[in-house]
């Protein structure tokens, strides 16, 4: 009997994960989710300075997340691709339905996880970051290539952090019993968390047509 509720509990918890994952990353754009877990506390704001972009051309965004809580370290907020990132950046239709994800890697380069990762952000403080990106492609998608763009139209741009954004820095843990330094790091790659933890407001862009250009001389 304990062996059948050990099965069933355990069909629970991946029925919820699922469940979990479905919601965050294969549903609809929703209003801005705050930072409020724990000890933190805090916000995420996403800005366009173009809304309407042409079909193919290069267009960046500007992402900014506020501590209100008190001086804290946070994993990877100026999102270097060489090391998992701290959130995704979500696209959607006109309908605000999931398309993909704009910051999925692709394959590069790659280093190492290390302490400097982790910085450290004042109370009332703010980091920010461009993010540059072509306007129609989605990677991972069957829209990740020149050659088939998203159709034009009106699209939403959703910032959606993991909880590995507070995850504490292996360095500074103290295992009881001790662990080295490797043996951490790589127990920090294999727990790394996907899961939402909060989320940006949502902003609205529309990819245009191309411009034509004449070269013709009147």
């Amino acid at each position: 009997m304990r062996n059948q509720w050990g099965k069933i509990l355990s069909l629970i918890g991946i029925a919820g994960f699922i469940l979990t994952t479905i919601s965050c990353f294969a549903g609809k754009a929703e209003i801005e989710k705050k930072l409020n877990i724990g000890y933190f506390r805090g916000y995420a704001s996403l800005s366009l300075k173009e809304a309407q972009i042409e079909i193919g051309k290069k267009f960046s965004v500007d992402i900014r997340f506020t501590n209100k809580s008190g001086g804290a370290y946070f994993y990877n907020p100026f999102f270097n691709r060489l090391i998992p990132l701290s959130a995704k950046l979500a696209i959607y239709n006109s309908k605000k339905e999931y398309i993909g994800n704009l910051l999925y890697w692709e394959g590069g380069s790659r280093k190492n996880v290390a302490s400097n990762d982790w910085k450290f952000i004042p109370a009332d403080s703010y980091v920010g970051t461009p993010l540059t990106f072509t306007a129609g492609y989605v990677p991972d998608t069957a829209h990740g290539v020149t050659s088939n763009l998203l159709p034009l139209g009106e699209y939403y741009l959703q910032m959606i952090y993991y909880k590995s954004f507070v995850s504490s820095n292996p360095d500074r843990l103290i295992s009881n019993p001790p662990k080295d330094k490797k043996t951490m790091i790589r127990e920090f790659y294999k727990n790394f968390n996907r899961e939402e933890l909060f989320s940006s407001n949502v902003v609205k862009i529309v990819f245009v047509k191309k411009k034509i250009t004449s070269n013709r001389v009147n």
